[in-house]
């Protein structure tokens, strides 16, 4: 198992990495989010492919806020189809059309997750959100996004036109480990990504107490205790998250 050790390794060392790397842009990111659900606001998230993972494991989800609006694609899911995915990815347009389409107010916070930050679906939902008027979060890999150069007409990749930047730490192309062809296995952005998801949310959630604000957290189903405060947390937000209603 030597090779699922130095996997592990490899993690724990990006891990390590971004607690020391990004205090700074983690501070500034939860004060926007902080600032914002005060207020009533909602935080849209917005990935493609498996990256769409990271909306779905901060909504709804046991211990995570109910404030979560993402901003889901089934074209861009990879179960239907991730040929097509990735052209739609890379469709000049496409993200436009789902940004146009997805509640936003002025003031909000949009965390668009990707690790290259060069197509022009994460790009454009950036764009149409920013001109809307919300602070736009990027969490993105630096060691990839600065090796490529952008698919969109403007030239700019994600981190170029995010307010703030989250590094995940990523190496380029995702994959951690080199297998004896030279080709590369073990992809690390997920756990990266969900782990810096995590952060920001849980500070968000001691923020919000600082403020005598009760974060509205969701609870397992599963836990032998009461979980009604789920049912009311959903039905407080299911005027901006579409999809607490169906």
């Amino acid at each position: 198992m030597k090779h699922a050790a130095e996997y592990f390794a490899n993690l724990h060392a990006v891990l390590d990495r971004i607690a020391s790397s990004q205090p700074e842009p983690l501070t500034r990111a939860v004060t926007a989010i902080t600032q914002s659900v005060a207020r009533g606001g909602v935080v849209h998230i917005f990935g493609c492919g498996h990256t769409q993972m990271l909306a779905l494991e901060v909504w709804y989800r046991a211990g995570q806020p109910a404030f979560i609006s993402p901003v889901f694609d089934p074209g861009l899911w990879p179960q239907n189809a991730p040929l097509k995915g990735t052209e739609l990815e890379r469709l000049p347009g496409y993200g436009t059309l789902l940004a146009r389409h997805h509640d936003v107010q002025p003031g909000e916070v949009a965390i668009i997750i990707s690790n290259s930050g060069r197509n022009p679906a994460p790009i454009e939902v950036a764009l149409n959100f920013k001109e809307r008027g919300l602070q736009i979060v990027a969490v993105t890999s630096m060691d990839y996004a600065t090796t490529v150069p952008s698919r969109h007409a403007s030239g700019k990749r994600l981190h170029e036109l995010a307010d703030i930047v989250l590094d995940n730490a990523g190496p380029a192309g995702d994959a951690s480990i080199a297998l004896p062809d030279g080709r590369r296995a073990a992809p690390i952005t997920t756990i990266t990504n969900a782990a810096l998801l995590g952060a920001i949310f849980l500070e968000v959630d001691f923020a919000l107490h600082q403020q005598g604000i009760e974060p509205p957290v969701f609870t397992s189903v599963n836990m032998d205790r009461d979980a009604s405060p789920n049912l009311s947390y959903a039905a407080r937000y299911a005027g901006r998250v579409k999809y607490y209603v169906g």
